[in-house]
């Protein structure tokens, strides 16, 4: 079966207790495990400012053929931040997606902070990767969502507290998926995609702060129809992260 990751992550140095850390290292086990693709993000908040870790992700990218996530602060954060120019070029020439961290970076995604990089965003079609558990409540969320349906939310590293929340979001607005790190239930798989379809899920592992075998594993043994495994598998990350971008 063939694999293509949602949400994995690299860092410039290893971690205490890891298996896996480097790029060359969660990169060797992707290919062991059928991942042909990534959406990379770069796990390194320290000795590298955010533009040098966000510089080292599309490299890495343009070796491989991932898809580079950048994380993205609001204009405010003025060096470590980017120019609509920029923005412009890393969401539609270098086929880039962006991960905010409202909690960690203090900047939860709102109109007055982001400003004109929601338009790009929207413009571009650039997936914005938001990590679930930085929120107690995802009410802020949804009702910034109201107000953008074109802007593509992927909801990243899910938690049980919110997962009313978050199916309740996905189903009632447009361009809202989920990705499956944190999909431990049994027949997790299943009950996810009869609740909203196989076409608003993501396969994606977490890696390398998780293993990627159990969500391999749910993959391969999970009871869905043939079409709507290569969507959950592969094909949902062509449309939604790729993008038709020529990397």
């Amino acid at each position: 079966m063939r694999f293509k990751d949602a949400n994995c992550a690299f860092y410039s140095y290893r971690p205490e207790g890891i298996y896996a850390a480097t790029f060359e290292e969660v990169k060797k086990v992707c290919d062991e495990n059928f991942i042909e693709s990534c959406a990379w993000y770069n796990a390194t908040r320290a000795g590298k400012s955010v533009r040098e870790a966000n510089a080292e992700t599309i490299a890495r990218c343009k070796e491989c053929g991932g898809v580079p996530v950048l994380r993205l602060l609001p204009p405010s954060f003025g060096k470590e931040s980017y120019t609509r120019e920029e923005l412009e070029h890393l969401a539609k020439v270098e086929g880039a997606a962006f991960r905010i961290h409202p909690q960690k970076d203090a900047a939860p995604i709102t109109e007055w902070l982001y400003d004109w990089m929601i338009e790009v965003l929207e413009e571009s079609k650039a997936p914005l990767l938001v990590l679930v558990w930085e929120y107690e409540d995802l009410s802020p969320l949804a009702e910034f969502k109201a107000k953008h349906p074109e802007l593509v939310l992927v909801l990243t590293n899910t938690n049980q507290w919110l997962n009313r929340q978050y199916v309740a979001m996905v189903k009632k607005f447009p361009n809202v998926y989920i990705e499956t790190t944190n999909l431990i239930e049994y027949y997790a798989f299943e009950s996810l995609a009869a609740e909203i379809g196989a076409d608003k899920i993501l396969f994606g592992t977490g890696m390398p702060d998780k293993e990627p075998y159990d969500r391999i594993y749910q993959m391969l043994y999970c009871e869905l129809p043939e079409d709507q495994i290569e969507l959950i598998a592969y094909k949902n990350f062509e449309r939604i992260m790729e993008r038709g971008i020529k990397r």
